[in-house]
């Protein structure tokens, strides 16, 4: 049943949580992003395009503190574990 409000009391409901830490997580993280993004069927090209994308906080933020080369051999990294090839021409 579609819902358009946030039930605190829904034991299922998604909800993010943020907490501190010393450790740079920033590539685990575009890891993170590329792997998901990337077993949902998208391709290198769109994945990039996720990054870019302002309204995606978390790839952004990446895109931004590390830079698109770094994204890219990333994206190229996790689709390679994956037998996948990213830049073959889908990018």
């Amino acid at each position: 049943m579609p819902k358009d409000e946030f039930d605190f009391e829904d034991p299922f409901e998604l909800n993010g949580v943020a907490f501190q830490t010393e450790e740079d997580t920033t590539d685990d993280m575009c890891e993170c992003f590329v792997e998901e993004f990337m077993r949902m069927g998208y391709n290198a090209k769109q994945i990039l395009a996720l990054f870019r994308n302002p309204h995606y906080l978390g790839m952004n933020m990446v895109m931004e503190k590390r830079g698109e080369e770094f994204v890219r051999e990333r994206v190229g990294e996790v689709f390679a574990r994956w037998g996948k090839l990213a830049y073959g021409g889908d990018s």
